[in-house]
């Protein structure tokens, strides 16, 4: 018995010391002026249609603080220059688990910029495309990468930059030589998310970024999108839900002038997406009571945006990760002190005069133990197959993309979006506010808050077949789509039309 504990001792060492620690506390990503694009803090390639785009990284430490605050202070000056060069379209990105500012996920996050830059509705736009990769310590072990020419992704960025945007002495030989203790490293990298780099300078960092951008109120045409990934959405769901309460709150003011100008501002995104979120769904019940509260505020205002999503949350129903690892690794929640409560009002029932129903109680650690896109109470939206809907002439990936950015479509269409021959046919899809299944009620009450400007959706495996498909081609083209969607809710000033 000595024997076989000391072997897997030996064996479990063994396997760290192959694997390799990543690197703490200290920058992978450097002044490109002395650096080959693998280690820069900017690299800049160009779409198959020749448009230039570019990307930016910023790392965070254990801690949430800038690594390198000089990579800070030249993202804003690169996306101030490219906005007094003329219209932007920024896309700041936040990895999830297993991934840092040197993993696979640098490949496929820029594979989809090389994408939004090669699409023709883009082009037609001029919008100059530039992302932002937000890394942090992800992944305590050396990342595997795969290079193969399998890796449609990383074969797309090699061809656009002209050389690999990822380095070789950062990353470990084998995939599954690390497989274990990667998995194993899921209590501490979830707590380093939720609890430690989720903080001020992130925050700061991308409202930074988004209202250079936007310079600062007098760009609002140039579009910003904030998405993150796993525990990356976690982090931008706790950094930027509270530093983004007072500029929301003041657009309640019941001034007919002041919101009038308001209106032009806001928040400077115009999008938020979480993938596959890795967040306990506690944080978005609270931000979706706030975020009720906030569209009440616009209607009582007659604002136009009352329907446009501040947040959309995505989760497909394939993701076993959030749907099975979540609740199982944090299935001592019920017996957490702190959960304890249980909710009466506000999660079940229509209010009247503002005013909830009671409901018989939910124990508050139901909303720790599931993710927002697992959780029932909590989902609004969904992502349903449109068989009735024509599939446009041209079904190749390039041109659906296109086709589900652009706005000019009727209204009953906001909604839709195609996709391509991947490892399904091509389909149309329908985002939908029933739910197709069975609906959640209790004692007849049906769920509160079904209309917040905080949309929780969810979608099955054919669009995202499991946690880490977020970058394939079906993935990137319902993104387009939901974009869309959302734009097509903006109702702007005359004056700011594009």
């Amino acid at each position: 018995m000595v024997i076989t504990l000391s072997w897997l001792a030996c064996a479990a060492i063994v396997i760290v010391l192959l694997t390799g620690c990543s690197v703490n506390g200290k920058p992978m990503r450097f002044n490109p002026q002395t650096s080959s694009k693998s280690r820069s803090w900017y690299i800049e390639g160009k779409a198959t249609n020749g448009s230039p785009f570019s990307c930016s990284f910023v790392e965070f430490d254990e801690r949430g603080d800038f690594i390198d605050f000089l990579q800070h202070k030249d993202c804003e000056l690169v996306i101030s220059n490219l906005v007094n060069s003329g219209p932007v379209l920024l896309l700041l990105y936040c990895h999830g688990w297993k991934n840092n500012s040197q993993s696979g996920d640098v490949t496929e996050f820029n594979s989809f910029l090389e994408r939004l830059a090669g699409s023709e509705e883009i082009r037609s736009k001029g919008l100059r495309v530039h992302g932002v990769y937000l890394g942090w310590r992800g992944n305590a072990f050396m990342p595997y990468v795969n290079t193969n020419s399998d890796n449609q992704c990383y074969q797309d960025t090699l061809k656009a930059y002209g050389e690999p945007i990822v380095d070789p002495s950062y990353r470990r030989f084998s995939y599954w030589i690390g497989a274990v203790p990667e998995t194993l490293s899921y209590w501490s990298r979830k707590r380093a998310a939720e609890h430690l780099v989720s903080g001020l300078p992130m925050a700061r960092a991308i409202f930074t970024y988004a209202s250079a951008a936007k310079q600062y109120g007098a760009a609002l045409t140039n579009r910003v999108c904030v998405m993150g990934h796993s525990f990356g959405a976690l982090m931008l769901e706790k950094s930027l839900g509270q530093a983004m309460t007072g500029e929301l709150t003041m657009e309640w003011w019941n001034n007919k002038e002041k919101v009038k100008a308001l209106h032009k501002a806001s928040i400077p995104f115009d999008l938020i997406l979480f993938v596959n979120s890795a967040a306990p769904s506690i944080y978005a019940k609270e931000m979706r009571d706030f975020l009720e509260a906030y569209r009440n505020a616009l209607r009582l205002n007659h604002n136009p945006d009352q329907d446009v999503p501040v947040i959309v949350s995505l989760t497909s129903t394939a993701d076993w990760a959030t749907g099975v690892v979540h609740p199982i690794g944090n299935c001592l929640a019920p017996f957490a002190p702190s959960l304890q409560r249980r909710y009466t009002t506000g999660i079940f029932g229509t209010p009247t005069d503002h005013v909830y129903p009671m409901h018989p109680g939910i124990p508050q650690y139901k909303f720790y133990t599931k993710t927002p896109g697992h959780q029932p109470y909590l989902v609004n939206h969904w992502i349903v197959k449109d068989t009735n809907a024509p599939m446009p002439a041209d079904k190749s990936s390039a041109a659906l993309f296109s086709t589900n950015l652009s706005l000019s479509i009727p209204e009953k269409d906001r909604d839709l979006f195609f996709t391509s021959k991947a490892k399904h046919s091509a389909a149309a899809w329908r985002i939908v506010t029933n739910n197709p299944g069975t609906a959640v009620t209790l004692q007849g009450m049906p769920l509160s808050m079904q209309d917040s400007d905080y949309w929780i959706m969810s979608c099955g495996g054919e669009l995202i077949s499991g946690h880490n498909d977020v970058w394939s081609v079906t993935t990137m083209e319902m993104y387009a789509g939901i974009f869309r969607a959302v734009e097509a809710r903006r109702k702007r000033l005359a004056g700011e039309r594009d």
